[in-house]
C-alpha cells in the first residue's frame, strides 16, 4: 500500500520542516541588500510589520569583509522608513505578496533606535552570521518597525550584505 507521504519506490517517509512547508504554501518571502560601507558608517535595514494577526518569523545572514558590530533594535523611531527593497515570495509559482515591508537607509536620529533585542561583533576576514532558524528566528511583533543595523568598526571600506528571509503566519 502506497500512503501519500511517503516514497513509493522506497517507503522512506517524506517530510518537511514548518518553515519549508511555509516556502511550498507561498507564505515565505525573501529581500536582501548590499553596499559598501565606510569608517563608522552604517548599513541599515528596516523590517516593517503589518497591524494584522499574521506574525513574521524573521530570520536572516550577514556577511561582511570585516570588523562590524551588529545591532537588531525593536521599535526605533524612523523619520524616513529609506527605499523599498525588493521583496520576492521564495515560491516564485505564488501570487501571494507579503504584509511585512524592507527598506535599506531609514532615517533614524542618535538616541532613536529603540529597544536593543540582540548584538555582537562579527570579526574580521570574510564572516557570516545567521541563517540557523533554531537560534535566529525571531517572532516579530505586529504593527512594529525593527532596525537591523551593522556598524563598520575598521579605519577602511567594509563591504556588507544582509539578506532577510520570513514567513507570514496566523496562529489557529
Amino acid at each position: 500500500m502506497y500512503l501519500p507521504n511517503e516514497d513509493e519506490k522506497t517507503k522512506a517517509l517524506n517530510t518537511v520542516d514548518y518553515s519549508h512547508h511555509e516556502i511550498h504554501s507561498g507564505s515565505s518571502f525573501t529581500s536582501c541588500h548590499k553596499a559598501d560601507v565606510a569608517n563608522g558608517a552604517n548599513l541599515d535595514i528596516l523590517v516593517v510589520t503589518p497591524n494584522t494577526t499574521k506574525w513574521s518569523h524573521l530570520t536572516y545572514e550577514l556577511e561582511v569583509e570585516a570588523e562590524t558590530d551588529v545591532n537588531i533594535y525593536e521599535a526605533p523611531t524612523a523619520s524616513n522608513n529609506g527605499t523599498p527593497l525588493a521583496v520576492f515570495n521564495r515560491d516564485r509559482n505564488s501570487s501571494k505578496t507579503a504584509g511585512t515591508t524592507v527598506f535599506h537607509t531609514p532615517t533614524i536620529a542618535g538616541g532613536s533606535e529603540g529597544t536593543l533585542i540582540r548584538c555582537w561583533h562579527l570579526g574580521s576576514g570574510k564572516t557570516f552570521g545567521g541563517g540557523d532558524r533554531g537560534t535566529h528566528e525571531i517572532i516579530l511583533k505586529q504593527n512594529t518597525k525593527y532596525l537591523i543595523r551593522l556598524t563598520n568598526a575598521t579605519t577602511g571600506n567594509n563591504y556588507m550584505s544582509v539578506k532577510v528571509d520570513w514567513y507570514e503566519h496566523t496562529n489557529k
